[in-house]
């Protein structure tokens, strides 16, 4: 009778923590939608017929890459995050139900390191049991593009995966490139799903000499790390470079071409002495500073016809309807960042933090707003109540076509009355190569 009562107690809590799982994944979802302005994924098909798989990924914007990835690469993932969030039990349970494993450094003291050795086994496990394992081989985030010299877990977990207690699956590291165009509301989210490596060269390797395969295998996936993610040589030109792909990648559509110019720009910055550097920057500060003056948008330049009547027209029929979105919702993204600008000291946590918040508060406050339309008994307003995130999210794009009109109307004046103006704008615009 006490292992059938055990039994029950254990599936229930093991479906519980499946029914939470997918409740923060579409929590998420919406989030996601609604926080960035455009989201584009790459390479996803690289990951239909994959079971055991280590993706290896930079790390620009703290918890918030490891969310992103395990909503929209479309499988399960089980990812490392920083063990000092594990201390309290239920805090524990929780973020294990969400496939978060705690991972320990030096700073959590040398008891705390010990525990990584169950860290290494429980990613073992799930490997072996084919599952897919996140984890960010640079160590902690930065906002820095500049690459960091890879820790050499994954290369350990992978090889110890690999080769020991009879492993008779194919172990794929498969590289993940994250990019937003900026640590903020309304930025844009690129993933691209890479290249890959097997392991079967390193198995003789491994096997006589474990450390020295280690460290060819960390050597050589950063060297495949290199060549799928946007970096920069000389980290304190970060800001430089991811404002040079917001002007010219503002509107790209196309995710491969999208990382393969950004590559380009980095590339070419990079390359570049401290003197050509600031002659750059100096040229970028002018070109910003016409566009903020002017209050112009990036994508105007490059329009041929912005089509500014017909498409004001389009979005004045739906104003009554974007409406009710702005007025239900935009208090929660002001209290959000209300929240993140208080609280956050570092910028590759500020996104996580306003994701984070937005969420949270978000959903408790979809539920109100389903609850007192419930007590109105008019299933009509019941029904914009459960729909009003999505209402939301299209007044979000909205108010941003809005804004475009406007810019539009201004480079059309400008064009007409103060050619000279114009004619400077375009020459910096030129300038930027």
């Amino acid at each position: 009778m006490g292992d059938f009562h055990d039994k029950w107690i254990f599936l229930f809590f093991d479906y519980l923590g499946l029914m939470l799982y997918y409740f923060g994944y579409g929590l998420m979802w919406m989030t996601f939608r609604i926080f960035f302005r455009k989201i584009s994924v790459v390479g996803k098909e690289k990951f239909q017929h994959l079971s055991s798989t280590i993706i290896i990924a930079n790390h620009p914007a703290s918890f918030l890459d490891a969310m992103v990835l395990a909503v929209f690469i479309g499988k399960p993932l089980h990812f490392y995050v920083r063990g000092d969030i594990f201390s309290h039990p239920l805090a524990r349970w929780v973020l294990s139900q969400l496939h978060m494993i705690p991972i320990y450094s030096i700073e959590h003291g040398l008891k705390n390191l010990e525990k990584n050795k169950h860290t290494f086994e429980r990613g073992q496990q799930l490997l072996r049991n084919g599952n897919m394992l996140l984890i960010f081989p640079e160590g902690f985030s930065r906002f820095s593009k500049e690459l960091a010299p890879f820790k050499k877990g994954a290369a350990r977990v992978a090889l110890q995966t690999a080769f020991e207690d009879q492993f008779n699956q194919e172990l794929q590291i498969q590289v993940v490139s994250i990019n937003y165009s900026y640590h903020g509301f309304r930025s844009t989210l690129n993933i691209r799903i890479g290249d890959s490596m097997m392991l079967d060269k390193y198995r003789a390797s491994y096997l006589s000499q474990p450390n020295l395969a280690i460290a060819t295998l960390n050597k050589d996936m950063a060297s495949l790390f290199r060549e799928n993610v946007i970096h920069v040589k000389q980290g304190e030109r970060t800001a430089h470079v991811e404002s040079l792909m917001r002007i010219s990648l503002e509107d790209e559509l196309d995710g491969e071409h999208y990382f393969k110019r950004s590559r380009n720009i980095c590339d070419c910055i990079s390359a570049i002495d401290e003197q050509a550097f600031q002659h750059q920057k100096s040229k970028l500060e002018v070109f910003e500073g016409l566009i903020k003056k002017y209050k112009l948008s990036y994508s105007d330049l490059t329009k041929t016809e912005p089509m500014i009547y017909q498409r004001s027209v389009f979005l004045l029929l739906l104003f009554p309807f974007i409406l009710i979105g702005i007025t239900l919702w935009h208090g929660i993204y002001f209290i959000a960042k209300w929240v993140a600008d208080k609280t956050v000291t570092r910028e590759d946590f500020y996104t996580s933090v306003f994701c984070g918040v937005l969420g949270v508060l978000g959903f408790i406050w979809w539920l109100t707003l389903m609850i007192v339309a419930l007590s109105i008994h008019i299933p009509l307003i019941f029904c914009v109540a459960v729909v009003s995130p999505f209402i939301y999210k299209f007044s979000l794009r909205w108010l941003e076509e809005t804004r475009s009109i406007f810019s539009g109307i201004r480079l059309k004046r400008m064009m007409r009355q103060d050619k000279s103006t114009y004619k400077k704008l375009i020459n910096s615009w030129n300038d930027l190569g």
